[in-house]
Parts: structure tokens; sequence; C-alpha cells
């Protein structure tokens, strides 16, 4: 390891976290800022100027902490990014330098597991992100030539960033150093895979009609190999399925945590390596090392953003219910039919004895899921990227000019983004209409571009299509019976049509189009107000073109109320519970982005009120 380069990139990767902790602090209100807590710089004591620099706009925050805050559009207020950060310990002052710093003087008064877990993370998701970026300095970047390469390299930036604003999502709990850099989509390492035998009467399969095998991926001659240990040790084909596992997988839970089952011979662990593989964004998404329409989807024990990434039974019916209730929809708008792709993901084999049920944690760590995309976005001469990837901060920097080429100008930036905003709120809105949100955040959530224009959509990841029941009714959609844990809160349906738009305020715009947003404005220096206010306008557009029922009470939730829900990330985390397997979750409200751009707002202790 390159210590200098590395010691670089960890001064810039707590940077990255230092900013995203601090700005959910005080989005979720755990840095209360009310004008009783805030002082301009003028009226600042001798004692607290001096800690800042001369601003005589500044606004300070004075609390358990003492920091600089500035206007957002997102949230309201943020930190004043750079600026120093104080707390007083024992009548002095000490500057905060760290984020497991910032953590510990921000809940010292809190404890618990959940506490303890978060601060974990936090240090995790340093330590790991530093071997990102380094990674990312030192590599030799290559110029992506086909579709398929450029959905690799898309993959490549969005999982430097993962989950844009939260400062844990770089944490992935159970890998080592060396696990990271073998496994971490932007490393860019093909993965063989391992394979076990399972027996029939221990296996579900999702619905298809071609009976298709996971060994069908591999290539004749490994398969071959596969075939000939599972002849050599007489593996009836007829009563066992052969599966993939991930290798990490294999070591850290199967072989340790599923012994009586290996004992029972229910599982047959093959000592044939076969398949060459590159994770994705999401780690336990598979893509081939060559190209290919088919990627397989594999559960890990590795923990991230307060979850497991197993694969239960229960979320592959899910993703074949709302896979289903997806197509519905488009069927049902004709330009949805121009402009949408979707993943075929109902090909899937899951571990689930007679003795288990849906909701068991232990058989939750045996699965796979052959995903399909479509053939001609790889035979076209497409561009398919991740949104992601073009909200990964620096990471997207030299992805964005390879991408825009020639036309990477200020003209050419805020076109493409127009465009893409443009497309992205017509598909969102039409299956809104419908009653329907898919996966929209940016990693889930695929451009489809023509050269540099945008032109569809596709959607992967299926087990959360949301709904809200009035409107698929009136398009005569199926009720897709989602299966909900008993006794936990469910959000794939939605009573309310607050309910249903809050995961197009937050996860489609809060993290997926306003991580591009600040991409483009940090890293091209385009104001960050004139994105808004592009995002705005065409959004407008969108819902004066579409015929769209209760119109009136969306535009004023979307464009005139002054507050917009919030999706909080830290506090959920910090309570110990929950289903196992599920993200932590939370709602709040915050600032409406589209009323504070039409204020002429100037920061004051009066005028802040989150």
């Amino acid at each position: 390891m390159n210590r200098t380069l590395y010691h670089s990139s960890l001064t810039s990767a707590e940077h990255m976290v230092f900013k995203d902790l601090i700005n959910s602090f005080i989005a979720e209100e755990t840095i209360p800022v009310e004008a009783e807590n805030l002082v301009s710089f003028r009226n600042a004591s001798k004692e607290v100027q001096v800690l800042f620099s001369l601003e005589e706009n500044t606004l300070i925050y004075t609390g358990a902490l003492f920091l600089q805050l500035e206007k957002s559009y997102r949230q309201g207020v943020q930190w004043k990014e750079g600026t120093p950060v104080y707390t007083r310990q024992e009548g002095k002052w000490v500057r905060l330098d760290t984020a497991v710093q910032l953590v510990h003087v921000v809940l010292r008064s809190n404890g618990g597991e959940g506490v303890e877990n978060f601060i974990s993370s936090v240090e995790k998701s340093v330590e790991q992100l530093g071997l990102s970026l380094q990674h990312l300095e030192s590599r030799q970047s290559t110029f992506p030539r086909t579709a398929y390469e450029w959905f690799i390299e898309s993959e490549k930036r969005a999982s430097l960033r993962d989950r844009p604003f939260h400062p844990a999502s770089k944490a992935k709990v159970g890998f080592d150093t060396e696990n990271y850099q073998r496994y971490m989509a932007e490393f860019g390492k093909a993965t063989p895979l391992c394979w076990v035998a399972v027996a029939d009467d221990c296996v579900v399969r999702g619905v298809v009609n071609d009976d298709p095998s996971c060994l069908d991926l591999l290539p004749e001659q490994e398969r071959a190999v596969i075939e000939e240990e599972i002849a050599h040790r007489d593996i009836d084909r007829r009563k066992y399925t052969i599966l993939p596992v991930h290798p990490w997988q294999m070591k850290q839970v199967i072989e340790p945590d599923f012994q009586k089952e290996i004992a029972q011979q229910k599982i047959l662990p093959l000592s044939t390596k076969a398949g060459s593989y590159l994770s994705t964004s999401s780690v336990r998404s598979m893509a081939p090392f060559e190209q290919s329409e088919n990627m397989l989807k594999l559960p890990m024990g590795v923990t991230s953003l307060g979850a497991a990434r197993y694969l239960p039974v229960v979320k592959l019916m899910n993703g074949n219910s709302g896979e289903r209730l997806l197509r519905q929809a488009i069927a049902c708008d004709d330009r949805l039919k121009e402009i949408v792709y979707v993943c075929e993901e109902t090909a899937w084999w899951g571990y689930l004895p007679a003795s288990t049920g849906l909701f068991d944690d232990h058989p939750r760590h045996l699965s796979a899921q052959l995903r399909r995309y479509p053939q001609e976005l790889f035979d076209k001469d497409y561009k398919l990227i991740t949104m992601a990837s073009l909200g990964a901060g620096e990471a997207s920097f030299y992805f964005i000019r390879q991408l825009l080429g020639e036309k990477c100008t200020e003209e050419g930036i805020l076109t493409f983004y127009q465009e893409v905003v443009a497309l992205f709120y017509e598909i969102v809105m039409r299956l809104f209409k419908i009653g329907i949100v898919p996966e929209i955040h940016g990693q889930n959530c695929c451009l489809v571009l023509d050269g540099i224009q945008p032109v569809a959509l596709l959607f992967r990841d299926h087990d959360s299509v949301r709904l809200y029941p009035p409107y698929i009714r009136k398009h005569n959609l199926d009720d897709p019976e989602y299966l909900i844990r008993p006794g936990y809160s469910n959000s794939l349906y939605n009573d309310t049509i607050e309910e249903l738009l809050f995961y197009v305020q937050t996860l489609g715009t809060q993290v997926n189009i306003a991580s591009i947003i600040e991409t483009l404005s940090e890293s091209f220096h385009l104001p960050e107000r004139q994105l808004w206010e592009i995002t705005e306008q065409e959004w407008q557009k969108v819902l004066r073109e579409i015929n769209f029922p209760d119109s009136e009470k969306v535009h004023r939730l979307l464009f005139t109320s002054e507050k917009w829900p919030v999706k909080l990330v830290i506090r959920p985390l910090l309570e110990v519970g929950g289903a196992p397997g599920a993200m932590p979750s939370g709602k709040s409200e915050g600032i409406n982005p589209f009323h504070l751009h039409h204020k002429s707002w100037h920061l004051s202790p009066s005028s802040v009120r989150l």
C-alpha cells in the first residue's frame, strides 16, 4: 500500500464523511438549529469571533457545538464546508477534526448498542472510503467503448459514494481490508464463484417459463468441469439444484453456520470454482466479466446501512409481484412503453426447508436470483449507466467528462442535466399517476443514453414497487398481494397520496437528483440555484402535460408547501430493533427546496426554521 497516497485519501474520506454526518445531524435536528442558538458574526462575542474567519454575513450556531452555517436548497441550512467546528470541554475550546469526535460530542448523552454500532460504522466508513479514494487516484482511467463497458464503469463510480448524503454508507461491516479491496465494485476485480448442490425438497423457485439453470451462465468449458465433479461424486441432478455462492459468503456463513445441513447432505459444497464476476455498486449483485445480459444477485452476510445484505425468499416473492405490477402499469401508458425498460427478475432459487418460515433468519443466507437485462440495451449503440454514477462527487468528475466529451461545457452540462430531469420526472410522474413508484434512487434507476441523449430509464430490483391502492384500482391493476412480516410496518402499501409522494420527494429528489446537483455544482462550478430552477421547471412542465388526478393537491405538496418530508438516516440506526435485513428507516419534516428557491432568503437568526 502506498502510505502517502492512502494518508491523503484518508484525509479526503474524513472530510466527506464529516460533511455528511454534520449535515445529517442538522437535517434531523439532532443539532437543533433554532433562532435562540444562532448569532450573526457581528453580534457574536469576541471569544467566538476569533474562532472563525471574518465574514459579515456569517451565521454561527452556538449550542453543544459552535459552527458556521450557510443556505442549503436540499435541507434549508447546512454546515459551511471547510470551516472549523468547535466544542467547549472543561472551559477550553476544542476543535473537532474527525467524524468520530463529532459523533461522540453530539451523541454523548445517548447510549446503548445502537449508538456504539453507529460510531463503529462511521469509523469504518472513513477507513474504507479512504481505500476507495486511494484506488481512484492511482488507477489508470480507461475510456469505455461499449454499452456494457459504460455500464460496468458506472457501477464502479456509483459504488465510490454508495448512498449519497449518508455518513455511514461506505461501511461494509464484515469486510476486512483484503475483502473490501477484493469484492467492492470500484476495485474492478473479477471473482470466481463457489457452487453448492442443494436438495430439491429444500428449494423454493421463482416463476419461470424456460426453466433456466445457474449453470447456463457459465462458459461451456467451466460448466463441464462442474458437471464432471457432480458426476464423480454421484450427485443426482434430479434431486439437487446447483446454485452459485459468493466466496465470502461460503467461507464466512455457509461453511460455519450450515454444518448441520452439510452433514445431512441437504447442502453439498462443490470444490470447483467457476465463473468470473464483477461486483456492482450493491455488492451482492454480480455482473459477468465478459458481456452478458444475464447477471446474478447473491446473498451476503455483510452489514451495510444497518442491514445485512442477505436475500430471503420473501423478498424474491415480493420481487415477482412487484415486477408484475410494474409491467402492468407500463402497459397502461403508450409513452411509458417507449421510454421504460425493466429487468426480468422472475428466475430465482431460495433455500427454505419445510421446517422453516418465510421470515426466519437462517435460510435467507442461501439463494440466487438471475437478473436479465433487455438484450437490446447492450446490442445497440447505447450507453447504460446508473443515475448514481452522476452523483458520486469527485468520483463522477472524470466519468461525466468522458460521457459528454466535447459537450462537457457549461452549456452542454446544463442541457444534459435538463434532459435527464425531464425524462426522469416524466417517467416517475406517469407511473405515479397510475399509482406506483418503483425503486427511483440512483443505484437501481439506470439511464439509457443514445450518444449523450437520455432516451429511457431502466428499473431493477422490484421487491419495493410501492403503490397507492385507489389509483391502481382505477387502472384495473392487480393487487400484488405483497407478503408483509406480521407486526411490522410496511412501506409497500400507501394509504394516501402524500405517503406515496414521499418516495418521489425523498429517494427520487433529495437523494438521487440532489446528489447529481451537488456533483455538478461542486465539480463543474455551476450555480446550484440554476440547477434547482431547471429541476422545478421540468417537473412543473410534466405535471402540466399529464392529465393528472388530484393535480392541484400534488402541485401544492411539491411546489408551494413550505415543508417537505425528510427520510431520516441516522436516528433509525440508533434505535436497536426492526426486521432482520430491513434497512432502518424513519420520516421527519424539513424545508421544501422549491419554496426556498422562490424566497429572497438571507441567513439570519429569525429566518431559520427547519
